[in-house]
Order: structure tokens, then sequence, then C-alpha cells
């Protein structure tokens, strides 16, 4: 019964790791996009955003970098752990490649 418990715990706060790291990707995607619009706008000289678009883009970019900065340790975790999963599959090609002969 015991087991039962922590499983169904263990399955919640996983689930609410994903939900925050959703939320993570999402804001950082979202400041990246509207920096870089930000940003393109600013620079160009044909087409430039009205200065209400403008401040739109950088209060969206602004919102969004705080949610990524809040979230920075979980994504933190999540990066190590995906290069950790590239490096183990890249041994495992290696290694159907070029079996070792032991013995």
């Amino acid at each position: 019964m015991e087991t039962a418990v922590t499983s169904a715990n263990v399955g919640q706060g996983q689930c609410s790791n994903e939900a925050e790291a959703l939320v993570g990707l999402v804001s950082a995607v979202a400041c990246a996009a509207a920096g870089s619009w930000l940003g393109f706008s600013l620079l160009s000289r044909k087409r430039r955003l009205p200065v209400a678009g403008q401040l739109i883009l950088g209060a969206l970019a602004g919102c969004a970098g705080v949610v990524t900065w809040k979230n920075r340790q979980a994504e933190a975790e999540a990066a190590r752990h995906l290069v950790d999963h590239v490096h183990e599959v890249r041994d495992a090609r290696w290694l159907k490649k070029h079996p070792v002969a032991y013995g």
C-alpha cells in the first residue's frame, strides 16, 4: 500500500516538472522571437514597427525572460539530461559499429 502511494506521488511530481519545463521552453521561444522581431524592427530602415508595437514586443520579451529566469534550474537540469542521453546514444551506436571482443 505504501509503495502505491509513493509511486503516485512520484508521478504527480514528474507531471509538475514536465509542465514547468514546457512553460520554460515556451517562454524561451517567445523571448527569442520577440527579441528578434524587436531587433529587426529597430535596425531595419524600410519597415519599422510603431512605437506601441515595439513596447508590446519589449514587454513580451521581458515577461518571457522573467519566466525563463525563474525556471533556469529546471532548464539546466533538462539540458544536462539531454546531453547525457546524446552521449549514451552516441556510445551505443559506436559500440554497435565497432564491437569489442574481450577474451
